[in-house]
């Protein structure tokens, strides 16, 4: 079934409108390419059909020679990606062959790569995934940042590569650095004492910070922790070291405002409009407060 989706894949990717392997291409790729698409449009013409079939052997020729080998120089799992990619090229010129029938009677070795681009795409899932277990070996938060890139890797070209998902889940928990805000003391007071049912600012905080596309940190309220047995990391100190919430004020004035509105039109042709001067008077209450307050952040190193 795995390698169904993989060539549905990798189908879709050569049809899309974007081709990302069009680099890759060879004088002799475009050559090919070129010729397929003038028998498209003319499927008569003579000179694409004479060429076609040499042109096409000497482009697979070379993409058929190549292996891993070629490309010992890349990093584990990159070699085979690599040779995933030259493999798309002929995955390409195979589609683009069968699709059009004049081509395809004359292209008599025509070859289809698709096993082995999933060959190609397991090697390198399996180098990625046994990159990323040597790293997990290391107990060190980057290192488990390099894990989960490789875990990552292996997972997107073989989904549910082996144990891959466990691993990518313990990866990123070790590579987690866990912030815990703790509550807010509102000018040597809690919240409770200023009469709010909760901590609001605390909760908004770790919520926007969350919400943030911050890699590898997540923030956490003190219950947070406490109820899932959550080391910090990291802990956030925040305290009101003035605040001075005032009375309420009220503020009543009035305001004059006219507008000319239209009520009718003349009735000559074409009518013109009647306006009216409209006069209202607009009553405003206003309450505010005014208050001032020194909020005083600081971050600690969990000592363990």
């Amino acid at each position: 079934m795995k390698k169904i989706l993989l060539l549905v894949t990798v189908y879709f990717l050569s049809c899309s409108p974007g081709n990302h392997l069009k680099k890759f291409y060879t004088a002799e790729d475009k050559t090919v390419f070129d010729l397929v698409e003038k028998l498209q449009k003319n499927a008569a013409d003579k000179e694409s059909l004479d060429l076609l079939p040499q042109a096409y052997t000497i482009a697979l020729d070379k993409r058929k020679q190549l292996s891993e080998a070629n490309f010992n120089t890349l990093p584990p799992g990159d070699r085979y990606q690599q040779l995933a990619k030259e493999y798309g090229v002929m995955q390409q010129m195979y589609e683009k062959i069968n699709a059009v029938p004049a081509a395809k009677k004359i292209v008599t070795n025509l070859w289809d790569p698709s096993v082995q681009i999933l060959t190609a795409n397991n090697n390198a899932a399996k180098e990625y995934y046994n990159q990323g277990l040597e790293y997990m070996n290391y107990d060190n938060r980057q290192s488990a940042r390099s894990a989960y890139d490789y875990f990552s890797k292996a997972n997107k070209l073989v989904p549910g590569y082996q144990d891959v998902k466990n691993l990518m889940q313990e990866a990123s928990e070790r590579a987690t650095i866990k912030v815990v805000v703790q509550n807010v003391r509102y000018y040597n007071q809690n919240y409770n004492y200023w009469g709010y049912q909760n901590d609001w600012l605390q909760q908004q905080i770790i919520t926007d910070l969350n919400n943030q596309s911050f890699r590898d940190v997540r923030f956490y309220s003190e219950w947070d922790a406490n109820s899932y047995r959550i080391r910090a990391d990291r802990l956030v100190n925040l305290n009101f070291t003035e605040l001075y919430v005032g009375q309420f004020f009220n503020k009543r004035f009035n305001i004059n405002r006219s507008k000319d509105v239209q009520i009718g039109t003349t009735k000559d042709v074409p009518g013109k409009p009647i306006y009216k001067t409209i006069y209202a008077t607009v009553n405003v209450n206003q309450r505010y407060m005014q208050s001032r307050a020194t909020l005083e952040c600081r971050i600690y190193d969990e000592v363990t």
